[in-house]
Order: structure tokens, then sequence, then C-alpha cells
């Protein structure tokens, strides 16, 4: 199969725009779009304890940073995160690498439109280059979270560890949190609780476009410790409070290629064997993301 290098993609398009348009995916896509992709909970075989223990520790050394903004804003975040990928090509902090952008104000990550993607300098390389962002960042190999990030096998793309803080009211207000990912063609996200507590919920708004407070079509969710998840993020969702708490939560969002490959040596992408052929939530099922994450066929 024909592989495309990064060094060979303009600027003006991410590396995911030109995969897409190179090798035909929203075309091949289309069979799948029926299969409905709600809430999917995963069997996690991996010591739990050794996990939270290296976060804590990756969070002590790097420091929690909040989203990037025109006005550079991110002290004392209410929703603190650490990048757990960088684009290797761009110089800076690689921990802060898929954390917002200068060129995007506060209010505008609810979702990519053309808009925002015209105030970016370029696409490759930016803020919505999903693709770009395919190194490992220091933090992400530390101990036993190293372990888990290196064992995925498909294309470790933007990926993140995030926190809320427990005694933050920002936490509990309805418009807190809402936004919309890529499709899970694009990057598929799981979703794995580090520490948590019942007072966070996640909402996921399953017709409408945009979310409206109390909305009969919402779902909320508790994603209790001991899974993985994953959901098609390209709905409108959020995770929030309930109410203040003592204890903070922390999860590891970590975005995949579902159907591309990644030469490092090459630093080139083509598309895999799944590609055209099976479902991403079933790449997880199936364990062919991590051998350690796959759904309870017993359930």
């Amino acid at each position: 199969m024909e592989q495309i290098r990064n060094s060979c993609i303009p600027d003006a398009e991410t590396v995911f725009g030109h995969l897409n348009r190179a090798f035909g995916l929203d075309e091949a896509m289309q069979p799948f779009l029926q299969h409905r992709s709600v809430l999917q909970r995963y069997d996690l075989a991996i010591d739990l304890a050794a996990l939270e223990q290296a976060c804590r520790a990756v969070v002590s050394t790097h420091r929690l940073r909040g989203f990037r903004n025109t006005a550079d804003d991110v002290a004392e975040p209410a929703y603190g995160s650490l990048s757990l990928t960088h684009n290797p090509d761009i110089p800076g902090d690689p921990h802060a690498a898929t954390l917002g952008s200068a060129h995007l104000r506060n209010g505008e990550y609810f979702y990519a439109t053309a808009m925002t993607q015209a105030q970016m300098p370029k696409q490759k390389g930016d803020y919505y280059d999903s693709y770009g962002f395919r190194a490992l960042t220091p933090a992400a190999l530390h101990g036993a979270l190293g372990e888990l990030m290196c064992g995925f096998t498909l294309p470790v793309i933007r990926s993140r560890l995030s926190v809320i803080p427990g005694n933050n009211p920002e936490a509990m207000k309805d418009s807190y949190g809402w936004h919309r990912d890529e499709s899970i063609f694009h990057n598929l996200r799981i979703n794995i609780p580090v520490w948590t507590a019942p007072e966070y919920l996640l909402e996921i708004e399953t017709e409408l476009s945009e979310p409206e407070p109390g909305s009969a079509t919402a779902q909320r969710h508790h994603l209790r410790h001991g899974f993985a998840w994953s959901w098609d993020t390209n709905m409108p969702h959020r995770v929030f409070a309930t109410a203040l708490t003592a204890q903070s939560r922390c999860h590891l969002v970590v975005g995949l290629a579902p159907w591309f490959d990644y030469d490092p040596a090459l630093d080139a992408w083509s598309p895999n064997a799944h590609f055209g052929r099976v479902h991403p939530h079933d790449l997880i099922a199936e364990g062919l993301a991590h051998p350690l994450i796959r759904a309870n066929v017993r359930r």
C-alpha cells in the first residue's frame, strides 16, 4: 500500500485531511455509519495502582496546564491537563503541545469550523492536526503509564492526561466543558479513569448538534474506575461535577489512528489492514487497539 510521508503534506492541509483525500476514508466509512456508537465499556487488565502512582508522579513533576487561547489565560485551570503526545517537528514544551492554540479564543473550542480553522496560520502542525501529535512525551513514558502507552498497537495520536479539581465550582455549571471532537474514524479515543468519584459524570447529547440545558436526548453516565470507555466523541459531550468533592478526577484520554499505520523510520502513513473493514469500536473490543483492553465476551 502506498505510503505518504509527512514531509510531502502541504502546510495548507492537516495530515489526516491529506490522508482522507488521498485514500478516500469518507467513502470507506459509509457502510459503518449505521453502527450506533453508544457508550462502550471495556475490561482493563492492567495494574491500576501502579498506573495511578505513575500519573500522580508525572502531575507532580510536569504540572498541569490549561488550554491556551488568545489571552494566554491558563492559570489555575478548572480543567488541567498534560499532553501525552506532541509534534516532534514543532519546538516548545511537549507537555503543552495538544492543549489549545494562541490563535483561538477561550470560547472557540466547541468544535472546529471553517472560521476557526481560518484563524490558523497553517493547518499542518497546528492545533487541529491530530495526526501531527505522533510522538510520546516524556511524561507518557514514565513507569506504568509508559507501559500502557507503549502497548497500543494502533498509532497513538493526540492524547492527554486531564484532571478536574474537586473544589472548583466552575465544573458544576451547565455550560462547563461542552465540545465535540473528531469522528472516531479519524481519532478513536479511549478514556481511562485513573482516579474519580461518583460526583463526576459524562454527559453526551445524542441528537442535538448543540447542547441545551435539560435536553431529553442527553445521556449521563459515571465512568467507573477499573474499566476503559469509548463513545462517538463527534457528538457534543462534556464531563462535569454534580457537587463539590474532596476528590479530584484524573482520566487518560488516549487518541488512536484506527485505520492507518505509521512508520516512524520513514515518518510516513498508510492505510492499515482494518481500513474500511473493521469498525473502530470493534478494534478495541477485539484487543486490536491494545492487548490488555478488550470487551468481556461473557457479559
